[in-house]
């Protein structure tokens, strides 16, 4: 059997998007046999952003009563897209779980980069081979 990686990335602190971006990944964990939640929030340097790895578990479970299968990370960034998705290949994520506005923003942000309208979806499929949830 093998371990299922749930990418969930929030904002910190955790407002009711992000609230329920990780109830909708935790009910999604619950349905299958071996995951880990991998909760992450991205400093946007150029923001000045200083959260630390304590913080925001803090704030999760504040927020959240997260399971024991859920860890939290934080990592330092220009582009939070681009982080999530360089985090979702280096953690070989089988899905990441994003809020409404999130997926806009890769819409927005792949089409500027590629210059066509993606198929999100399709995208995080055939570049990382995970399945995009939004809540």
């Amino acid at each position: 059997m093998t371990r299922t990686t749930l990418l969930v990335p929030i904002r910190y602190p955790p407002a009711e998007a992000s609230v329920r971006t990780m109830a909708r990944a935790i009910d999604l964990a619950d349905e299958l046999d071996d995951p880990h939640l991998y909760i992450l929030h991205v400093n946007v340097l150029h923001e000045g952003e200083a959260v630390d790895r304590t913080d925001l578990r803090r704030a999760v479970e504040e927020a959240v009563d997260p399971p024991s299968n859920a860890s939290c990370h934080v990592r330092d960034a220009y582009l939070i897209e681009e982080a999530i998705l360089r985090e979702a290949s280096q953690q070989n994520a089988d899905y990441v779980v994003i809020g409404k506005s999130m997926r806009a923003r890769w819409r927005r942000l792949l089409a500027d980069r590629l210059g066509v309208g993606v198929d999100l979806e399709a995208f995080l499929d055939n570049q990382l081979n995970a399945e995009l949830v939004v809540s």
